[in-house]
């Protein structure tokens, strides 16, 4: 009997029961599906929190590469001391390490208390540690060029990211980030020409090495009237560096240059791959009053090291740099840089 009082025959009641079982059917796949939908949202946050501890590894070796170059460069002027044969790099590498670690450390305590997630380093909760997630044989330097460097992080670390319920493990791949040293000061070139000509390392713009022909185009243009080779002049002047300092002369990949590890040991000839290596030219005569004599190689170590070089000559005169003073290279890299003694 219904609520108004008319009774049911049994067969308006059997087709009833499909109707109840199918609510309450649909019911638990409701909530069924809500439970999968939390548990699929629950292990996305997971994953990406192990995801986003790899990508704060990645930052923090790249920040810190920067930063160790910087200060490793600081150290030197302000100390006005070089670095002891072979010690630059490792003094960079702990740097790098430190910084890595706090970075690691903090950026993941605050990953914990935004996602409510438990994260373990080295199978080491993060909270419990002080100061160290990783060592300083889980971190190196390469280079394959004059004007920056690798900073590569082991892979391998194991990585678990816990919540209720729910847990990710998994190990860190292998990290390597390319730092920059453009825009850093040269400590060599200021201590060497006793703190009156300072330089900026910036590359050259206009160097090219196709199928292993070095090509630098220094006399590509020359001006009859100016008396002057304007590739070889812009380089000379840093035209268009992105400080706007001028004249500040451009690096040039050099292979019987120095790498900037040995500019800051204060090298006179290099044993790091010929890859790596750089020169740079000195504008004016800094340090006339010291060798007593003008016809000085301007190329750097040259300059440092009294090498005599000759003049270039454009119609009757000798080109000048740009404060004036004539420019001299040895013969050996008139030759080397595809340039002439007379134009």
């Amino acid at each position: 009997m219904d609520e108004k009082g008319y009774a049911f025959t049994p067969m308006t009641v059997l087709l009833f029961i499909p109707i109840i079982i199918v609510a309450i059917s649909y019911g638990n796949i409701v909530n069924e599906a809500n439970l999968l939908a939390n548990l699929a949202t629950g292990g996305d946050v997971t994953i990406s929190t192990a995801t986003s501890v790899y990508s704060n590894i990645e930052k923090a070796a790249s920040d810190a590469g920067r930063n160790s170059a910087y200060n490793a460069t600081r150290k030197v002027i302000d100390d006005n001391a070089f670095f002891a044969s072979g010690t630059s790099k490792s003094y960079m590498r702990q740097r790098i390490l430190d910084a890595v670690n706090t970075n690691v450390i903090n950026s993941t305590r605050e990953i914990e208390y935004q996602t409510g997630r438990q994260v373990y380093i080295n199978n080491i909760l993060i909270d419990n540690y002080t100061n160290a997630t990783f060592t300083l044989s889980d971190v190196t330097i390469n280079q394959t060029d004059p004007f920056g460097f690798y900073v590569n992080v082991k892979g391998g670390i194991p990585v678990k990211v816990v919540q209720e319920g729910q847990s990710f493990e998994g190990r860190t791949p292998p990290i390597s980030v390319y730092v920059t040293i453009e825009g850093l000061e040269d400590p060599y070139v200021w201590i060497k020409s006793k703190y009156r000509s300072s330089n900026v390392i910036y590359k050259y713009p206009y160097y090219t090495n196709i199928a292993g022909e070095t090509n630098y185009y220094f006399d590509e243009d020359v001006d009859k009237k100016e008396f002057i080779i304007n590739q070889l002049y812009y380089c000379l002047n840093g035209t268009n560096n992105p400080s706007n300092i001028t004249p500040r002369s451009y690096y040039i990949v050099d292979p019987n240059g120095l790498s900037f590890f040995d500019r800051l040991e204060n090298k006179t000839t290099s044993a790091d791959n010929n890859i790596t290596r750089m020169s740079t030219f000195i504008i004016g005569d800094p340090l006339y009053e010291d060798h007593g004599r003008t016809d000085i190689s301007r190329l750097d170590r040259e300059y440092f090291s009294k090498v005599t070089g000759t003049p270039i000559k454009i119609g009757k005169s000798n080109m000048a740099d740009p404060l004036g003073s004539i420019f001299y290279l040895s013969p050996s890299y008139i030759t080397y840089f595809k340039l002439k003694n007379n134009y």
